[in-house]
């Protein structure tokens, strides 16, 4: 294929990636809020406490991975693009002997946890109950994350995301579906999550076959070397940010108990329906960037770059401006009804989002190091990370309970977002760090400036979803069409090149807007 043929490949599947990413995270969002409320209003804030921080627990067993699930994706990139298929042949036999292998020590973990697991959490269950809670969650666990792993990062790797979306977006309905109809019949926790278990397996059956049927993964023998030269670089970066992505939750339920924990969850899942919603996307931006890498085409990777990094500032300003003006009624709304806990809690809710914005803006250039193999250079900025939330967080625990914690999220957010830029800037892009510095400080400024403005001029007064949603359009419009305006002003020449790119989509090069 030549090189306009296949930008043109890439364009094409990219955009197709992101379509079916956009219809799959809407889907998980919603259904990730009918069933969380459906548990608050059947079983109460303990139960969804101890179930959220089982599930946190659970994500712990992910650190004996070593984070090798990133690194195996990126070790395709080149003999896919390449279409070597002995290469692609070591890889998946390593990376699946890898998680067999793992897959029992794993079970060995869950078995440890459902004896342990009554001792750090704080909740008034008794051992029995919480134990073989922990058992079913970690099945289900299992057949969502290590069952035919391997399969699902072959098919990421190889621009074809939209067709693990697809698979998840089914499966998630469905789950959906089933545990409403069995919590609404009056069967259990236990056995709702048995019957969530059930159906999760069907996504790593779907993407055995699939793989089976479109590639030709040839022999079990593989040369280790050969199939994954740079392991060690990455393991602890993927550590480092895998601990400070999963500490808060396990912190809140030693010290303060599973109701707070229920508290912090509520929010968490907005937060993490945003930010699942750009990682998403990114993936399906970063299959490209892996191919464009792969491939040496550095001109297109700056101007692809800035044209990402636009939009996706935008939509995480957009995002967090309209959450920060909406989210405290919508927590009021949702958690109507629900009285064994105060769920309204409005700085708290703030640092969450002002973490949050920060992890979306550093999503372009977290790609471009991810894509290059770059984790061993930049691992002392994962280390950085790690310690900040860590430190504050536990430093401002006792006094200041979950707030503490979103505080020491935020920071270590803002911090390594800007050690990943300034990597970028002398690195890879040699890009200028007044470029983000700049882009970061205005839109801090406005969207502050949007927050403040919506809050003295609207009174959202809503007293159910449909009233809510409404306020929800109207406000979203109006932010949209701030930052457009304000983007057309900041950015004028990437927005200028973006639209002529839209215009002309047969061209496949352009000049750098900087």
């Amino acid at each position: 294929m030549n090189a306009k043929n296949r930008n043109k490949s890439i364009v094409r599947q990219t955009a197709a990636n992101i379509a079916a990413s956009v219809i799959y995270q809407i889907t998980a969002a919603v259904c990730s809020l009918i069933l969380p409320r459906y548990i608050l209003l059947s079983f109460g804030s303990d139960v969804n406490g101890i179930l959220q921080s089982v599930s946190q627990l659970l994500n712990y067993t992910v650190i004996m991975e070593c984070g090798i699930g990133g690194l195996i994706m990126a070790a395709f990139y080149k003999p896919l693009a390449d279409g070597d298929k002995r290469a692609v042949s070591d890889i998946f036999n390593y990376s699946r002997d890898f998680f067999n292998k793992l897959s029992y020590v794993y079970m060995g973990l869950v078995l440890m946890l459902a004896v342990l697991a009554k001792v750090i959490i704080r909740t008034e269950y008794d051992f029995a109950y919480v134990s073989t809670l922990t058992l079913i969650l970690g099945i289900s666990y299992y057949f969502t994350y290590y069952f035919a792993l391997t399969h699902r990062l072959l098919i990421r790797a190889d621009q074809k995301i939209r067709i693990v979306q697809g698979i998840q977006s089914i499966t998630l309905i469905l789950n959906t579906v089933i545990c409403v109809a069995a919590i609404r019949l009056g069967f259990g926790i236990h056995t709702v999550k048995a019957v969530n278990a059930i159906v999760f397996l069907l996504n790593p059956v779907v993407f055995r076959l699939y793989v089976r049927r479109h590639y030709s993964i040839t022999g079990k023998m593989y040369d280790e070397r050969r199939a994954f030269p740079r392991k060690r670089d990455g393991i602890a970066h993927q550590i480092s940010f895998f601990v400070h992505m999963n500490t808060d939750i396990v912190l809140i339920s030693i010290a303060c108990g599973t109701k707070e924990v229920s508290v912090y969850s509520v929010y968490n899942s907005i937060i993490y329906a945003v930010e699942s919603f750009f990682t998403t996307i990114s993936d399906s931006i970063a299959a490209a960037v892996g191919n464009i890498i792969a491939n040496g085409e550095n001109e297109t990777l700056k101007t692809s770059f800035e044209f990402y990094r636009v939009v996706n500032t935008a939509m995480a300003t957009f995002v967090c401006v309209a959450e920060a003006a909406l989210v405290l009624p919508f927590v009021s709304i949702y958690t109507k009804g629900v009285t064994d806990a105060m769920y309204v809690r409005p700085a708290f809710a703030y640092m969450m989002i002002a973490a949050q914005w920060f992890f979306c803006m550093r999503i372009p250039y977290n790609n471009i190091i991810s894509a290059a193999g770059h984790y061993g250079q930049t691992k002392k900025g994962a280390y950085m990370e790690v310690i900040l939330n860590m430190a504050i967080s536990l430093l401002l625990l006792p006094r200041f309970g979950i707030c503490g914690v979103a505080f020491g999220t935020m920071i270590a957010m803002a911090a390594r977002t800007v050690y990943m830029a300034w990597y970028l800037s002398h690195n890879l892009l040699n890009r200028k760090l007044d470029l983000f510095i700049k882009d970061t400080a205005l839109n801090i400024i406005f969207g502050i400036a949007l927050v403040w403005l919506i809050g003295k001029t609207i009174t959202i007064s809503a007293d159910n979803l449909f009233v809510w949603g409404l306020y929800a359009a109207g406000i979203s419009a109006g932010v949209i069409a701030a930052l457009l305006i304000f983007n057309f002003a900041v950015n004028y020449a990437v927005v200028v090149a973006m639209m002529k790119r839209i215009k002309n989509s047969n061209k496949i090069t352009m000049k750098n807007p900087y």
